[in-house]
């Protein structure tokens, strides 16, 4: 029977991370959970048309929870359903996770049928969540790691299989067993995202800058020289006008793609101008506790604080870089949390506190009227957020250049 000589498998989320990101989820959830069960409770214990009203606020709450329980139930199963490699004496056993199907592919290769071997780098994206790290030690979003290709006869074709690491020293164990075997080994500065794709053994053949390599028990003493060497050629050579040209359209997309990124971020989208609003917002609730204090205004009435909220809404959409829907949310609890310092009253029948209250009410209980004026102004701000958009790059199409060969025909005839 053959031994197991190493085990690879593709790492865990480190347990700091792995709770950091449960608590985000169950503060979602909670909130989420807040605007089904919030609305149901007011109506029970307070009915009236406001609280009527509020019951909008449960479709928000259960698209919010479905999603977020969708999400979680993803990180769950990928941090669960790991990419397993082991290499016998004779052969590589593995295990494929598909997170689209979630189904598993099983198989193994023995090394008799491995024809090459391809030692180069691959993009592990959060790379800090993954990796051990000291406290306060910085660490990259991407990083790239090493990655060990075997291919292998299949059939009538071939196929390759990527085996991913975090520390170059495991590959080394994995090529100390494999140079037993005089499989030729070669050096690729290729990065391929796609691990599956049929076409890897012929893209790994057809880099320009591949080098053959003999293990000498510490690959990196070759691989590290070889990319140093690479990156102070491509510094010193001149670029032809097609590169760049290529070059340019690929900046041009990355700066879509990244903006495009960024509009996914509420909290980001707000930004500081809009931030501005909920001080404005809470000196004119103090104002109006005052005044209740005073017996100038009736504290039970909503219509000054609907009108305050009303109005401060409209500033605040008008005012953030761009819109996203949780920004309702956000208006909301940041309104909330201000107005519990507007007074500090403990007198339930002084006007002051009843006022007080009812800012701090109203702040949740106004979802609906947020929901609407998010969907009107964003309607009215629809053509200034277009154009604050960076075009789409439309796709990259290599400039036909006319060989010289058929100008100078043309010029002969």
């Amino acid at each position: 029977m053959s031994l197991l000589i190493h085990e690879q498998k593709k790492p865990k989320m480190q347990p700091f991370y792995w709770v950091l990101t449960f608590e985000a989820y169950t503060i979602g959830i909670l909130i989420g959970l807040g605007l089904i069960v919030g609305p149901v409770i007011l109506l029970l214990r307070w009915p009236s048309v406001w609280t009527w009203l509020s019951l909008l606020a449960v479709p928000v709450g259960m698209i919010m929870l479905v999603k977020l329980l969708k999400s979680l139930r993803k990180q769950v199963w990928a941090n669960t359903h790991l990419d397993r490699f082991a290499l016998y004496e004779d052969r590589v056993e593995y295990e494929l996770w598909d997170s689209a199907t979630g189904e598993s592919e099983q198989g193994s290769v023995f090394l008799t049928d491995v024809v090459e071997m391809y030692y180069g780098r691959y993009v592990l994206q959060y790379s800090y969540a993954y990796k051990k790290t000291k406290m306060m030690e910085k660490s990259a979003m991407f990083e790239l790691m090493p990655v060990l290709y075997l291919i292998a006869r299949s059939g009538m074709g071939e196929r390759a299989i990527a085996v991913p690491f975090l520390d170059p020293m495991d590959a080394n164990r994995w090529l100390e067993a494999m140079g037993r075997r005089n499989i030729p080994l070669y050096l690729t500065s290729l990065v391929i995202h796609d691990f599956r794709d049929a076409s890897v053994p012929q893209q790994l053949r057809s880099d320009e800058d591949l080098k053959a390599a003999e293990f000498d028990g510490n690959i990196e003493r070759d691989f590290r020289p070889y990319m140093e060497q690479l990156i102070e050629e491509e510094q010193h050579r001149e670029y032809t006008e097609a590169e760049l040209e290529e070059l340019e359209h690929e900046m041009k997309r990355l700066e879509y793609e990244e903006e495009l990124r960024k509009r996914k971020s509420a909290f980001r989208g707000v930004g500081k101008l809009a931030w501005l609003v909920f001080p404005v917002q809470f000196a004119i609730g103090f104002w109006l506790v005052r005044l209740a204090e005073n017996g100038s205004i009736d504290p039970n009435n909503y219509g000054y604080t609907t009108i305050l909220f009303g109005c401060s809404c409209i500033l605040f959409f008008t005012l953030v870089k761009w819109m996203h829907w949780l920004q309702m949310i956000i208006f909301s609890l940041a309104s909330l949390v201000s107005f519990f310092f507007v007074d500090f009253s403990d007198v339930e029948t002084d006007p002051s506190y009843m006022m007080s209250g009812n800012l701090i009410a109203m702040s949740f209980m106004l979802l609906p009227l947020y929901g609407l004026i998010y969907l009107g102004v964003r309607r009215l701000r629809k053509n200034r957020d277009a154009k604050n958009l960076p075009p789409a790059p439309e796709p990259y199409r290599p400039a036909q250049h006319t060989p010289e060969s058929e100008i100078d025909l043309s010029k002969g005839q």
